[in-house]
This record gives structure tokens, C-alpha cells and sequence, in this order.
């Protein structure tokens, strides 16, 4: 049987033993292998076969053994595929509905990320492939299919956590801008003046605040209220020395 090594965090995704059943017939695929131990090739940064550097389409014989290597912070993507800095403006993700918590999130410290409880597994891959996005899932099956190129398989269940997963694992802390993009729909904020929209405020917060900003997609008002606080705090372990203040 191949003796497969998988290496740091990956160890603790295998399905079962890290070993093949002696039904399996070889060679065969180094992607088919891997996947069927349950992870993603999304969660494989470099193959090694019998001390060579090898890729998804590489053989793996009955006598190989297989070294299987996670990716390092930060991970590839649409907008770092060689390790530059990206710009904030070409940040984007697609969550879909198992973490869509964790996907707004992401919009809450300004990042691009599309939800949408209607699309099935195959459009969301085709929408992450027309728009460029990394597909967040804890479906590891959503992540095996051969067409996702980018994507990122979350490890806990907490949205708190996955995001600072996210950020860790893409290295967004310095690129992010809390406050800045609408939680419902995805848009822009954009300052409004306050006589521009009295006629929709509550009268306590006519009273008490004097800024506010305007979602660009679906028109809701947002303003710096008390539960601001509450979130720089959840934020401050996650974007650390990036943190926006209040």
C-alpha cells in the first residue's frame, strides 16, 4: 500500500486511517487519492511522491509514498496568486449557506463576499469562477469539485472563528475596513447628510447622532451606535494592530 504523510494541520482532516483500502486499484491519481481521505485539494499546497515534487494528475503506485504538505498564510488566490499584496479592492469571497455567518462578517471589516441562499453547489463554483471569488465552505464535497481553483475549507463552527481563519489564512487584517460595506446586501457605504434622510430616523437617533451613511445597493441608513464598541472588541484579537477605532 502507498504510505501517505500528511502534513501539519491536514493530519486532522483525514477521514479514517491515512490509508488506502487494499480494494483500491493502482495507480491512481494523486487528486483521487487524497480527496477520497476527505480533503479538498483546496487544503493541499504542495504533493511530494517518493521525495519529488508532484501535482494533483501525478500516479501514485501501489509501492509510492506520499507526502501531502498544507498551504502557509498567505494562501493563493484570484487577487495573490504569486504572493503580492493585494488591494482591498480585489478582496472578494463567496460564502455559501453553511458559513454565511462568517460571510457577513467579512462584509462587517469591508470585504466583498456574496451570499445567496439560492444558489445551488454548481453555481456557486461557476459564480466564483466568473467573479474571481475564493469559495468559503465546510463542505468538503462543495470543495472537491475539480472546477473550484480557490477555496478554503473552514475548520470551526463559530462564524467569530471562521473568520479569524479567514483573515489569518489570506492575511486581509491590514487590508480591512470595518464599517465600511453593507451586512445585508453587500454594498458600499457612503456618507449621507443627516437633513438628507431625517424624514426615515427614529426620533432618539435624531436626537443622539449626527452621522450616518447610505448603502449604495439597498438603501439602509447605518450610524455609529452603542453596539459599536461590542464589535471593536470581538475584532480587536482578529485584525489586531489593524483594528479601526472608534
Amino acid at each position: 500500500m502507498p504510505e501517505i504523510v500528511f502534513h501539519g494541520n491536514l493530519e486532522e482532516l483525514v477521514l479514517g486511517r491515512a490509508k488506502p483500502p487494499p480494494v483500491w486499484a493502482f495507480p491512481r491519481a494523486a487528486k483521487d487519492l487524497i480527496e477520497t481521505l476527505g480533503i479538498p485539494h483546496t487544503e493541499v499546497a504542495r504533493i511530494g511522491i517518493n521525495g519529488r515534487d508532484s501535482d494533483f494528475l501525478s500516479p501514485v503506485r501501489f509501492e509510492d509514498r506520499v507526502e501531502v504538505y498544507p498551504h502557509t498564510p498567505p494562501r493563493p488566490s484570484p487577487w495573490n496568486p504569486d504572493g503580492k499584496s493585494p488591494r482591498s479592492q480585489e478582496v472578494s469571497f463567496i460564502a455559501d449557506n453553511n458559513v454565511a455567518g462568517a460571510g457577513k462578517l467579512l462584509r462587517l471589516i469591508g470585504f466583498d463576499t456574496a451570499i445567496d441562499p439560492r444558489l445551488d453547489d454548481r453555481d456557486i463554483c461557476l459564480k466564483a469562477i466568473r467573479e474571481n471569488r475564493v469559495v468559503l465552505s465546510r463542505d468538503r464535497n462543495l470543495l472537491k469539485r475539480r472546477i473550484v481553483t480557490y477555496g478554503c475549507l473552514l475548520r470551526t463552527e463559530d462564524p467569530w472563528k471562521q473568520l479569524e481563519e479567514v483573515v489569518l489564512q489570506y492575511g486581509l487584517a491590514s487590508l480591512a475596513r470595518p464599517f465600511s460595506r453593507c451586512l445585508h446586501c453587500n454594498g458600499i457605504l457612503t456618507p449621507v447628510r443627516k437633513e438628507q434622510i431625517l424624514d426615515r430616523l427614529l426620533p432618539m437617533t435624531r436626537l443622539y447622532y449626527d452621522s450616518f451613511n447610505a448603502c449604495d445597493g439597498c438603501g439602509r441608513i447605518f450610524w455609529r451606535g452603542s453596539h459599536i464598541a461590542l464589535i471593536l472588541k470581538r475584532l480587536g484579537p482578529i485584525l489586531g494592530p489593524y483594528q479601526a477605532s472608534e
